[in-house]
């Protein structure tokens, strides 16, 4: 038995550079890798709608960070909810029935849920969706003394 074990040992050495040197030359002769990577704008539409709708996962992420964190403003605290849901909604309207113009409208919608991430991490006290909705921050955080509460919780969008 020990003669076996010797005989392997002294050729361990020996096989590990021939299957080494195949691996070589077997890199060598391979062609070069073919365009697997493509623009997401040339797959298939069902194929971009999935890809979509993992870059909506990303976003809402990174937008459930930056609430949990706290330290916003009412109003950024409502655009980053009205961007997500906003961007929900454009994902599964386009998940379910893709086509190049939803595929647009969630790509824009996935833009903005970031863009409010990103005024709201720069120490921005704006609200990142303008003036279309009105203001529910006033100066030191307060409330503004025209804003309305919803009447209960379950009237909050979902």
């Amino acid at each position: 038995m020990t003669k076996t074990r010797n005989m392997v040992g002294r050729q361990g050495p020996a096989v590990s550079l021939v299957v080494a040197g195949f691996i070589g030359l077997a890199a060598c002769r391979a062609g070069p890798p073919a365009d697997a990577i493509q623009p997401i704008d040339r797959l298939p539409l069902p194929l971009q709608a999935y890809l979509s709708v993992d870059a909506y996962f990303i976003a809402q992420g990174m937008v459930r960070g930056r609430l949990s964190d706290g330290r916003l403003m009412h109003d950024q605290a409502r655009d980053l909810v009205a961007s997500t849901l906003y961007a929900r909604q454009l994902t599964v309207a386009n998940m379910l029935h893709p086509t190049a113009g939803g595929q647009r409208r969630v790509q824009m919608a996935i833009e903005m849920m970031l863009g409010c991430v990103q005024l709201a991490n720069s120490g921005s006290t704006a609200a990142c969706l303008g003036p279309m909705s009105p203001p529910v921050s006033g100066a030191g955080g307060h409330p503004v003394a025209d804003a309305s509460r919803p009447a209960t919780a379950e009237s909050a969008p979902r």
